[in-house]
Formats: structure tokens, C-alpha cells, sequence
């Protein structure tokens, strides 16, 4: 609209990127994602191990990261930027099973070394079947965002 012979002034975004600048900005926030993340993780760790601070001093931090990277791989296998051509199972089941063996590592090392709660065989058991039920979860999540990244990706090819 023209006020009292006023020009009207073409907007230009405040930053005006080309593609290349855009991959430039979009590689250095990945970066620096990443490298908060890890830096998190340690100060989790340096509280927990190093100055032996219960768990319930932190619980927020820890919840806020597991979501966080929980949602991050979610996005990356929903949108296509990790590419999975085929679930076969036995990847999945070997995947599952890595997870599994991981997680009893290091829970068996968090309580028996670290916080020498010298837990009986009845205690770390308990812990199996709760790593067991939590990667099956976390495993049926990805698997189902990546299906439907899949299904998302083919419907845009056609």
C-alpha cells in the first residue's frame, strides 16, 4: 500500500544466504550440536564419578540428553540423512543385541566399580531385564520412524 506517495520498500531477509553459505552455517551448528552434547555427557560423568554426586542431582540433565539424542537419531532416520535402504533383521537383531551387551557393560561397571554398590547376581539380573525392555523400545522407535522416513521419501519421488 501506497501512503502519501511513500515507495514501497521491498523486504530483503536480515540474512540473505545462498546455498553455499547455508551448508557453511548448517555444518558448523551440526558441529557444535554434537560437541555440546559430548560435553554434557562428560559433565554428567565427572559428577557422577569424579565427585560422587547421586544421580538425583543431575536426573534432569541426563533425562534432557537421552530424549534429546533419542529425537535427534528419530529426525535423522525420518528425514532420510541416515540412509537405510532395506531392514533386514539379522542387522537389527545384531544391533539390538550390541545395544544389549553395552548397556550391561556398563551398568555392571557404573554399580560395581564406580559405586561399589556390590549388587548380588538376583540385583544385576533385574538390571538385564530393564536393559533388555528399554533398547527393545528404543529399537522398535527407530525402526518405525525410519519406516516411515521411508514411506515419507517414496511418496516425494513419485
Amino acid at each position: 500500500m501506497n501512503y502519501f506517495g511513500m515507495k514501497k520498500k521491498t523486504k530483503k531477509p536480515f540474512f540473505n544466504m545462498d546455498e553455499r553459505n547455508k551448508l557453511v552455517a548448517y555444518k558448523v551448528i551440526s558441529i557444535m550440536y554434537f560437541l555440546t552434547i559430548i560435553a554434557m555427557q562428560g559433565i554428567v560423568m565427572y559428577r557422577q564419578f569424579a565427585l560422587g554426586q547421586n544421580i538425583r542431582d543431575f536426573e534432569d540433565i541426563a533425562i534432557l540428553m537421552t530424549i534429546n539424542s533419542l529425537f535427534l537419531i528419530s529426525a535423522l532416520l525420518f528425514f532420510g540423512a541416515i540412509p537405510i535402504q532395506k531392514l533386514k533383521i539379522k542387522s537389527i537383531l545384531l544391533l539390538y543385541f550390541i545395544f544389549i551387551v553395552l548397556g550391561s557393560l556398563f551398568t555392571y561397571t557404573k554399580y560395581n566399580l564406580f559405586q561399589k554398590a556390590d549388587l548380588s547376581f538376583a540385583q544385576l539380573f533385574d538390571k538385564f531385564i530393564i536393559i533388555i525392555i528399554i533398547t527393545g523400545l528404543i529399537m522398535a522407535f527407530f525402526i518405525m520412524f525410519s519406516i516411515l522416513g521411508k514411506r515419507k521419501l517414496d511418496k516425494e519421488i513419485e
